[in-house]
């Protein structure tokens, strides 16, 4: 049965799943003229935007060739680029411990995104929300932590706030802020 494919009448309708799976299923009724609320249009709008860097993807053999290092069989490099844009990195951690206001310290934030953290970039700012210095952190040797190694003094830690932002491949922000 595998490759057929298509609708039958407005009864069925045949699908194929990676390279020996078809599926039968009833066909979807439709809803005429539908109403969307505000977030539904944003999820729709964001899905847009996925789709179109999904085929930018598929168009850049470079970029192709990452994404279907992660494709397990019934996926597509197409689809893992979509579900990429969809989810944001997450930051787990910002580590201050190591942080005693001195040049050369060391903040650790831990970042993790499902494929990959292109980018942390490290703000510290003093108690009355002035920027004491910024820069972009590197990528630690275990591939989820990143480290900043601080470029100016700090001499007064109370309130200091370090703000961790975390960019993936398509292009996902995501901030996090401590307060010392």
């Amino acid at each position: 049965m595998f490759g057929a494919r298509g609708r039958v009448g407005n009864l069925v309708v045949f699908k194929n799943f990676g390279s020996n799976q078809t599926v039968i299923s009833r066909l979807k009724r439709k809803v005429k003229n539908p109403v969307y609320t505000n977030k539904q249009e944003e999820v729709k709008y964001k899905f847009k935007e996925a789709v179109i860097y999904a085929r930018g993807i598929v168009g850049d053999p470079d970029l192709l060739a990452f994404y279907q290092k992660f494709a397990k069989p019934g996926t597509s490099a197409y689809n893992l680029a979509l579900a990429d844009f969809c989810k944001a990195p997450e930051i787990r951690l910002i580590d201050t411990d190591n942080y005693l206001g001195q040049i050369g310290d060391k903040i650790r934030a831990r970042v993790i995104d499902n494929f990959r953290v292109m980018a942390v970039k490290i703000s510290i700012y003093d108690a009355s929300d002035t920027l004491i210095e910024s820069g972009l952190a590197i990528l630690a040797a275990n591939s989820v932590d990143w480290l900043y190694e601080t470029t100016l003094a700090n001499g007064n830690l109370a309130g200091t706030k370090i703000v961790a932002e975390a960019t993936d491949m398509p292009g996902n922000t995501t901030s996090k802020t401590v307060v010392i």
